[in-house]
């Protein structure tokens, strides 16, 4: 069914996830009949320069400062919408939306990232355009709330109830999940199915159909640390074979290559966009806690080794994983080598983190999310579809909101 309509997705590039969950949406709402989705980066569009600057310092926190952005994180974590600190946060980008909204007239507008510049000016603009924030983290910082978002999508129960409990109306948020490449969706229900896809990919890749089979995803925000002790710890055993996914970081695959390349039980790869068969061929993950890995994991059925989480919202998925049973938390190459180790050695420890993630898999979170969009939003009758009011375009075109 095709929809007369235009979507606004707006999202931020501090991170591959808010991007990712974005292109996610936008795939399924062309794929839904919805005539435009138009996405924006609003930082970067609008104050690239700083966009730029604020993206090093953030890549940079995670590898120097770890602790002062942890501390930065959590000390904002309680934050309201109406406090100084939010006003100046979501201050950013108004010249560039109202440019947006005078050439695009969206009916919908979704944010993927707490850029909330459009809520924080809503009454004063009388804009009575529908809002919606998708989280793409297990963990709720007070900068995705605000009392002009119209609904919520959230990746759990657990974050529902804690929304409800910060004052969020209970009718105004959906447990959906984490927007994913459609991808992941492949991935077959029965048990026999996935074990026979599993051994059809690591043939496929060149790999054991039957080792032990454990991936390291070594390129996610410049290089894991202690990549090598991972691979000395897999060197050693003949059971197991290691697929490690060095992503754009060329140097850390020429290096890997360079020392393990001649071992036939581990096999390196540089950038792929095949990460969904990568995962589903195999029996666990050594990773960082971002919100999309997270979710894709959980929908492989892959138990998750973290070493060293960042403080800040990787420390708070962490926790609240591990909480679940999915997921064990290391704070050493040691410590991850013997929980590795043991995991290896006593195959129904992962059995037993595979059996707690049907909690909290929520299967197409994008197909969900778009469909309740449109029936909420895009299927309402002309009269009620949201627009901007034409006395707000006359003057944002006059430069009177700025």
């Amino acid at each position: 069914m095709q929809h007369n309509s235009c979507v606004l997705i707006v999202y931020a590039s501090y991170g591959d996830g808010h991007l990712q969950a974005a292109r996610s949406l936008y795939d399924s709402l062309l794929a839904q009949g919805v005539q435009r989705v138009i996405l924006l980066d609003l930082m970067a569009e609008a104050h690239p320069l700083i966009n730029e600057v604020t993206r090093f310092i953030y890549m940079q926190s995670f590898k120097t400062i770890p602790h002062l952005y942890g501390w930065v994180y959590h000390s904002t974590r309680e934050m309201k919408a109406n406090s100084p600190f939010s006003h100046w946060l979501h201050s950013f980008g108004i010249r560039r939306l109202r440019q947006v909204l005078d050439t695009e007239q969206p009916q919908l507008i979704v944010h993927t990232f707490p850029q909330l510049t459009l809520p924080h000016l809503k009454t004063r603009w009388g804009l009575n355009i529908p809002l919606i924030n998708i989280l793409t983290d297990y963990d709720l910082h007070g900068r995705w709330l605000h009392p002009h978002i119209d609904h919520y999508y959230v990746p759990s129960a657990h974050m529902r109830n804690e929304a409800i409990q910060r004052g969020v109306p209970a009718s105004s948020i959906s447990v959906a999940g984490i927007p994913l490449h459609h991808s992941f969706e492949q991935y077959p229900s029965e048990r026999h199915e996935r074990q026979a896809l599993k051994q059809r990919l690591r043939e496929q890749a060149g790999l054991h159909p039957h080792k032990k089979t454990v991936l390291l995803l070594a390129g996610a925000y410049g290089v894991l640390k202690n990549v090598h002790e991972v691979c000395d710890e897999i060197v050693q055993r003949q059971d197991t074979q290691l697929v490690v996914i060095c992503g754009k970081n060329q140097s850390l695959c020429r290096d890997l290559s360079k020392s393990y390349g001649h071992y036939e039980h581990i096999h390196i790869e540089g950038f792929t966009r095949r990460m969904s068969d990568w995962m589903m061929l195999s029996d666990c993950a050594v990773t960082k806690p971002g919100g999309i890995t997270m979710s894709e994991c959980i929908r492989c059925e892959l138990p998750v080794f973290l070493l060293k989480p960042v403080p800040g919202q990787e420390l708070a998925n962490a926790l609240y994983l591990q909480q679940e049973g999915i997921a064990e938390v290391c704070h050493s190459a040691a410590e991850l080598s013997q929980a590795l180790g043991a995991a290896l050695d006593q195959p129904e420890r992962l059995e037993q983190m595979r059996s707690k993630m049907d909690a909290l898999h929520m299967p197409d979170a994008a197909g969900y999310i778009t469909n309740d969009l449109i029936t909420r939003y895009l299927d309402a009758p002309a009269t009620d579809t949201a627009t901007v009011p034409l006395r707000i375009l006359n003057k944002l075109s006059k430069g009177v909101y700025r």
